[in-house]
Order: C-alpha cells, then sequence, then structure tokens
C-alpha cells in the first residue's frame, strides 16, 4: 500500500501503476504456487493394529519430521523403534529412501511419499518385499488386525 501512495504522490500516470501492479501479481501468484507440499510437518504412514488372538502389536510406523533444520524418520514396528541413519527424501518427486540399523537387523526402504500414503519396497534380512502404509492422524495400534493379512502385516517384523 505504501509503493501505492508513492507512486501516485510521484505522479506517475496509471498506466505505470497499472503495468507495475501488473507485474507484481503474477510473480506473487508464482512464488506461492512454488512452495513444495510436503515443506514441514509431521507426517506419519502407518497401519499397526493389535492381533485379536494373541494380542500381540502388528505392522509398523513411519513417522517423518520435517524442519528447516533438516528431516527426521523415526521406524517403528511392534518390538523394534529406531531413528534412520541415512534419509534421502527428494521434494520434486516425491522420492524417499531410508536406512535403519538396530539389533534386530538393517531395514532399508526405498519409495514414493503421497498425501494419502507411502508405497515402495523393503529389504531386510529376510528380503524384499512390497509395503504400503496409509497416512494416518492418530495411533490405530490398539484397534484390531483386519481379518485380511495386507500391507507389513504378517509374518515380516
Amino acid at each position: 500500500m505504501q509503493v501505492l501512495k508513492r507512486m501516485l504522490m510521484a505522479g506517475l500516470p496509471l498506466a505505470a501503476l497499472a503495468s507495475t501492479m501488473a507485474a507484481t501479481g503474477p510473480a506473487r501468484a508464482k512464488s506461492v504456487a512454488a512452495k513444495p507440499v510436503w515443506a514441514t510437518g509431521t507426517f506419519v504412514f502407518a497401519d499397526l493394529c493389535t492381533a485379536t488372538e494373541s494380542g500381540e502389536r502388528a505392522g509398523r510406523r513411519i513417522t517423518l519430521r520435517r524442519s528447516p533444520t533438516g528431516d527426521v524418520l523415526v521406524y517403528e514396528t511392534a518390538s523394534q523403534s529406531a531413528q534412520a541413519e541415512s534419509l534421502t527424501l527428494d521434494d520434486d518427486t516425491k522420492t524417499l529412501s531410508f536406512l535403519v540399523g538396530g539389533e534386530r537387523g538393517h531395514v532399508a526402504f526405498r519409495g514414493t511419499l503421497a498425501t494419502d500414503a507411502l508405497v515402495g519396497t523393503v529389504e531386510d534380512e529376510t528380503g524384499a518385499y512390497p509395503l504400503r502404509l496409509r497416512r494416518v492422524l492418530r495411533s490405530h495400534a490398539h484397534e484390531a488386525c483386519p481379518p485380511d493379512v495386507t500391507g507389513s502385516i504378517g509374518t515380516r517384523r
């Protein structure tokens, strides 16, 4: 608003004023649209649940915390929780890869982030297998596991 007042007080023609406003309008909209969707925040992808017969927890949870100071990823299963030793995230392609180590061995992941799910391949000492975790807003670990075993729930850790 101050710029507008100065331009009017300086006696600039309205055509110059209009062209200045037109030049700044689209540029401002373009810079807002260029912001990455995954800029900051906490993103949780999980299929944790409780087996109805045994009462044991099953599945896994991947929590990605993004901030201007850096990204942190925590990988959790029913029996393990560890922070990623290496983490790569490409904002343009939404490609995510990480490596987690621990007393139960190493787990590697390579896949893609979406607003509703994390999809990719997990590799551990038992081999490589597909993984799809939906994005969740709260923990479902206390809920009963579904009767049809999909995603990461099952015999794998």
